[in-house]
């Protein structure tokens, strides 16, 4: 499901960056007032997108936006006056936040939407992997921790301790690791 958050203090802005982000097939396309309100309404939903147009009624925006980066992976737009873009993106140079100038260009908007968004999933899909990664290092990380104990208390080859790792957990039916953490529990409290 992909939605939008649009953060902006005047409503008739709202409707009018809804009816430009409207055609981009987002299902779900909420609103927000003010910096705190966003901060709420982000902690009830997970959006794909927010778009800030600032300055807000209770902050600029630029907090706001590096707050919201730090917690959760979401694509951020800053929509700013033109004379401030290049102030906006120096504070904004450690984040992956896309800086837009006043007046809106509507094409411009619609294509960085789409590149914010392109950007998100592959950083998804990034962390995900990196997620699967680690997963697997700790997995290995344990299964030579049983077999160093195997090898240490029952004097087993490098060899057979871990046959007797992949034999135990294809007979138990539980993974190397858990039968690695097992064999940790029982020897590794031993001197």
């Amino acid at each position: 499901m992909s939605s939008v958050l649009l953060v902006c203090k005047q409503n008739d802005v709202i409707k009018g960056l809804a009816e430009i982000v409207r055609p981009m097939n987002f299902q779900l396309i909420d609103s927000a007032t003010s910096a705190a309100e966003g901060r709420r309404r982000l902690l009830e939903v997970e959006y794909d997108l927010v778009i800030v147009n600032t300055p807000l009624g209770d902050e600029f925006g630029v907090d706001f936006a590096i707050d919201t980066l730090e917690k959760m992976t979401v694509g951020m737009i800053l929509i700013v006056k033109s004379e401030l873009v290049d102030h906006v993106e120096e504070k904004l140079v450690d984040t992956t936040a896309f800086v837009v100038a006043k007046p809106l260009n509507r094409q411009l908007l619609v294509q960085n939407v789409r590149f914010v968004l392109a950007s998100r999933e592959k950083i998804q899909r990034l962390e995900n992997k990196n997620t699967e990664l680690k997963e697997k290092i700790d997995d290995m990380a344990a299964v030579y921790r049983g077999k160093l104990c195997l090898m240490g208390y029952l004097d087993m080859s490098e060899a057979e301790a871990h046959r007797y790792i992949q034999k135990k957990a294809m007979d138990t039916r539980q993974s190397p690791r858990k039968v690695a953490e097992q064999i940790i529990k029982t020897y590794g409290k031993k001197k």
